[in-house]
C-alpha cells in the first residue's frame, strides 16, 4: 500500500452512526435478557414468550445494521486502498483518518465492545437458567409420570390409561 487516500469524513460519520445504533440495540438487548431472566426466574411462559419475541426483533435489526456496518466498512477500504482484498479493521480506517473522526470512530467501537461484552455475560446466565429450569421441568414431568404409574392407573392390557397418560414436552433451551 502507498500513501493511503484521505478518508472522506460522511463515512466516517455513516459509520460512527451505525457503532452508536449497534450500541443502542445491545442496551436495548440486555433489556430483553433482563426481562427473560425474570419470566425464568418466576416461570412466567408468555412473559419469556414476549421477551424472547422483542429479542428476536431487536437481533433482526442488529443484523440489518452489521450488514450495513460491513458494506460501509468495505467501500471505505476500497477508497483508501483500491488493491486491497479484505475488508480493513476499524483501527486501521482510524489510522488515516483525521483527529476528530479517529476519536469519534474509536470511542464509538470501544462503547460497542463493552456492550457485546455485557451482553454475553448476561446472556450466558439466563441459558444457564433456562437450561436449569428445563431439567426441573422434566424432573417434575417425570416425578409426576411415575407417581401416576404406580397407583393402579393401568388398563385390563397393562398400558397406562388414557385418562392418566403425560404428553408433554418443554424446551427453554432454545
Amino acid at each position: 500500500m502507498t500513501d493511503p487516500a484521505p478518508v472522506p469524513s460522511k463515512e466516517i460519520n455513516a459509520l460512527v452512526k451505525i457503532l452508536q445504533a449497534q450500541t443502542q440495540h445491545h442496551r436495548d438487548l440486555r433489556e430483553c435478557i433482563a426481562h427473560q431472566r425474570e419470566a425464568i426466574r418466576t416461570a412466567a411462559i408468555d412473559d419469556l414468550t414476549h421477551a424472547c419475541r422483542r429479542t428476536q426483533k431487536v437481533t433482526g435489526t442488529m443484523s440489518d445494521l452489521e450488514r450495513g456496518r460491513l458494506e460501509l466498512i468495505t467501500v471505505v477500504t476500497r477508497k483508501i486502498d483500491p488493491q486491497r482484498v479484505e475488508p480493513m479493521k476499524l483501527a486501521e480506517i482510524a489510522a488515516v483518518a483525521d483527529e476528530g473522526a479517529r476519536t469519534a470512530l474509536l470511542e464509538a467501537a470501544d462503547a460497542l465492545r463493552e456492550e457485546i461484552a455485557v451482553v454475553r455475560s448476561e446472556s450466558s446466565v439466563v441459558s444457564a437458567s433456562a437450561s436449569a429450569l428445563g431439567r426441573h421441568m422434566a424432573g417434575i414431568r417425570e416425578t409426576i409420570h411415575g407417581a401416576l404409574s404406580r397407583v393402579g392407573v393401568y388398563e385390563r392390557r397393562g398400558r397406562i390409561a388414557v385418562g392418566s397418560q403425560m404428553d408433554c414436552c418443554i424446551d427453554l433451551t432454545t
